[in-house]
């Protein structure tokens, strides 16, 4: 006999969990109690709560009216309708049994039609440094609180990516990086369905380098960005203290086999009123920091500053972090120079100082005063044009577009001017007039030269003699 009294008595324990709902909740969240049906409205409907021992949290009469508790656990956190009550912002008191009653006009007590158990989900993230660097380790953690003659629940995290990591022993570590910045998000998957919770994560890193170089026209004025993981800041980067900034430059043929590269900018925060310190080709350049990235930026690029450029952040010796951009600089060459004479043949390249890769390609745009039909597939390579005989209304500004696939990256132009050819018979006009003007001025200097001379003659001088001989005739 007492054996079936405990079993009668197992049994209707066993009913009532197996008609509770279990919702894991983290603390300062919200959730949502559903019914499994809309309620008629023409019933007596009661919510209550384990840690309201007196009254309702919420209830309907038959006017339609809801009235709410009075207790200010509660207030201005409730919000219900005829199949779901809303509690925002969780807090320690709101964790418990809660019981959804319906009571008609005919019956003298209330019918319990569902319950919710409202339990407790704890998730945390921590590292030795806050917030952690790049490839540095944190510990992702995520616990439950599971009711009595509850199924534990099996839990494992998404990434901001949706990846999924299953923890051991209630913890997960993670290498982070610049990817894993984001709310990573616990799920709980119990007997019905499943629930979550979710924790901000923090990593100090860069944006992942561009998969293509940056493209730059040749003599223009533009600015490389080192943008910061999302939801980064400056000062985050600046609070883990002994920091140093620095940008370098290496060629792009020896990229790969330097080691050290040269810098060209550098700075402190430790020494922020010197500013940024330039060495060797970092003259031209300036540099500064922005809220969300770091910036290089030049007036007119060249040819010779193809290369890759590096941004670094480094902590002591043992900690840095850089982002790697590769530099193009597109300019139009001319096999001629820019003066041309007319009828002269000329190639007009667009290079970037080696072959363009296969998926680019170049579209031309001549002066729009120019008829003379140029030739793109007069060459090999598909970058150049040809020019067969330069005419008058071929001068002025020539511009090419690199494009991508579909995608346009930039352009580069030259301006040309083209002069008249001189005919046969100039030549010997200009040395005729040049003969008869050198022939004119030695006339005028032997004229000149002649006058001079008679000016200046001496003049007869008088004989002053005391006793003047009289001159004799011969008298015959």
């Amino acid at each position: 006999m007492k054996f079936i009294i405990q079993t009668l008595i197992a049994t209707a324990f066993m009913r009532i969990t197996c008609c509770e709902e279990v919702i894991y909740v983290k603390k300062g969240d919200e959730v949502t109690l559903r019914l499994d049906s809309s309620e008629p409205t023409v019933n007596y409907l009661y919510w209550s709560h384990s840690n309201l021992p007196q009254g309702y949290l919420v209830w309907l009469n038959p006017m339609a009216f809801w009235s709410y508790t009075k207790d200010k656990r509660w207030e201005g956190r409730l919000t219900v309708f005829n199949d779901a009550l809303k509690i925002k912002d969780v807090r320690e008191d709101d964790f418990g049994s809660i019981v959804f009653k319906r009571r008609t006009k005919h019956d003298n007590s209330a019918v319990v039609v569902k319950s919710f158990r409202i339990s407790k989900i704890t998730v945390s993230v921590n590292s030795t440094y806050s917030p952690p660097l790049y490839d540095e380790t944190v510990i992702l953690s995520c616990l439950v609180d599971t009711p009595q003659s509850h199924r534990t629940p099996d839990i494992y995290w998404l990434s901001p990516k949706e990846k999924r990591l299953f923890q051991t022993g209630g913890k997960l570590p993670v290498n982070v990086r610049g990817r894993d910045n984001g709310l990573w998000t616990c799920i709980v998957v119990k007997e019905h369905g499943q629930d979550s919770a979710s924790v901000d994560v923090t990593v100090l890193d860069f944006s992942p380098s561009p998969e293509y170089p940056l493209y730059i026209p040749e003599q223009s004025s533009f600015s490389i960005l080192c943008p910061f993981a999302p939801n980064v800041f400056w000062e985050q980067f600046k609070s883990r203290g002994d920091l140093e900034v620095f940008w370098d430059y290496s060629p792009d043929l020896f990229f790969r086999h330097s080691l050290n590269a040269g810098k060209i900018l550098h700075f402190s925060p430790k020494t922020e009123e010197l500013g940024w310190r330039s060495t060797g080709r970092g003259i031209n350049f300036t540099a500064d920091i922005k809220k969300h990235n770091l910036i290089l930026s030049k007036r007119q690029w060249q040819v010779e500053d193809r290369g890759y450029y590096r941004c670094h952040l480094k902590y002591g010796r043992t900690r840095s972090l850089h982002r790697v951009v590769k530099v193009e600089v597109l300019q139009v060459v001319s096999s001629a120079g820019s003066n041309l004479l007319s009828g002269q043949k000329v190639n007009l390249t667009c290079s970037l100082g080696n072959p363009l890769p296969k998926d680019h390609w170049v579209k031309w745009f001549p002066p729009e005063r120019s008829i003379t039909p140029f030739l793109p597939t007069g060459h090999p390579d598909p970058a150049v044009i040809v020019i067969p005989e330069a005419a008058p209304s071929d001068a002025g500004r020539w511009r090419c577009e690199l494009w991508r696939n579909d995608t346009r990256l930039t352009s580069a132009a030259i301006t040309l001017t083209v002069s008249q050819q001189s005919s046969m018979w100039m030549p010997i006009s200009v040395c005729g007039a040049s003969v008869i003007i050198v022939v004119l001025l030695i006339l005028i200097c032997i004229t000149w030269r002649n006058r001079r001379r008679k000016t200046h003659r001496r003049p007869y001088r008088l004989c002053r003699c005391k006793h003047p001989k009289p001159k004799e005739f011969n008298r015959r």
